[in-house]
């Protein structure tokens, strides 16, 4: 199986070289890697040019946020004919051997839709915010259990390897969310299409950024995508996972966030903003393909063939 490595880069070029040097001493080499260029202005496009010129570069030309950038990535691996792409931002760096066990499971019978590694910091700590959700599935976890995992309900992007033939069959990840949640909403999907599974000897390092207390200008984006993480995945079923009690326990949460938010006008703004577009409207729907059809013939061409 073909398979090509997705860096969403926004203005971390330190952490861009480490990451895109890990991509090329893998155990099991990468068949591409794709860099997505968020409109970094620190030098990463020209580091990646002139450093790493058998990388495929595309440069949205703005930052589109990792949700929009992961969105290009995906479609530009489906363009490309690669079978699994391996999902990540710039500040991650994989181990050395991290690839080879990843894919061992996903070419593994029954098949996964995607295989998580075990993410740590600089000190192999394991990073809690990064750590995936576990299936309720019973099904599932005898499946996963087959190839020596545990199987995933959703995960981050920090690393995960997904199958792009389930990928090619729905929405790609939504670019509305911009950031936060966007992954956990997109490997939900693939869940539905068949488990996901853990892969705890594949290992990952990734800053830690649990001691936020301060939103700031993010608390928008966490308010209005959670809102629309519940609406996207209804549990009727479920009092807590309707849309009416998750807007109250948000709407609790940014409370607490006045006490630590540094500018309240704009914990005002977000909390505003993120609670009524959370309810009203919902991200905008992008097939495969879509993207790729707003760019000119000849960018079409270059990016859709691969040497």
């Amino acid at each position: 199986m073909s398979v090509a490595a997705v860096v969403v880069s926004f203005n971390r070029l330190d952490y861009l070289k480490k990451c895109l040097m890990a991509l090329e001493e893998q155990t099991r080499p990468l068949d591409e890697i794709i860099v997505i260029e968020n409109g970094s202005t620190d030098g990463s496009a020209e580091y990646v040019r002139t450093s790493h010129p058998g990388i495929t570069l595309y440069e949205t030309g703005a930052n589109l946020g990792g949700a929009g950038g992961f969105a290009w990535g995906i479609e530009l691996a489906l363009q490309r004919g690669h079978s699994l792409a391996w999902l990540m931002d710039d500040d991650a760096e994989p181990h050395r051997d991290a690839l080879e066990p990843l894919m061992r499971a996903m070419e593994s019978e029954p098949r996964p839709s995607f295989a998580a590694p075990l993410v740590e910091d600089v000190d192999g700590a394991v990073v809690q915010g990064n750590l995936p959700t576990v299936s309720t599935d019973a099904t599932a976890q005898l499946a996963a259990q087959k190839l020596g995992g545990i199987a995933l309900a959703h995960t981050t992007f920090v690393g995960v390897l997904i199958d792009l033939r389930l990928a090619a069959a729905m929405p790609l990840p939504y670019a509305d969310f911009f950031i936060w949640f966007d992954d956990v909403e997109y490997t939900k999907r693939l869940a539905q299409s068949s488990f996901g599974i853990h892969v705890v000897s594949a290992r990952m390092i990734h800053p830690n950024n649990a001691g936020l207390k301060d939103m700031g200008w993010r608390l928008y984006y966490y308010l209005r995508n959670q809102l629309w993480l519940t609406r996207l995945n209804p549990r009727p079923w479920s009092l807590t996972q309707r849309p009416v009690f998750r807007f109250a326990e948000l709407f609790v949460l940014a409370i607490q966030q006045f006490r630590v938010a540094k500018d309240k006008k704009q914990w005002l703004s977000g909390t505003f903003k993120g609670l009524s577009e959370g309810m009203l409207r919902l991200p905008a729907v992008l097939q495969p393909g879509d993207l790729f059809r707003t760019l000119d013939a000849e960018k079409r061409y270059q990016l859709s063939s691969r040497a």
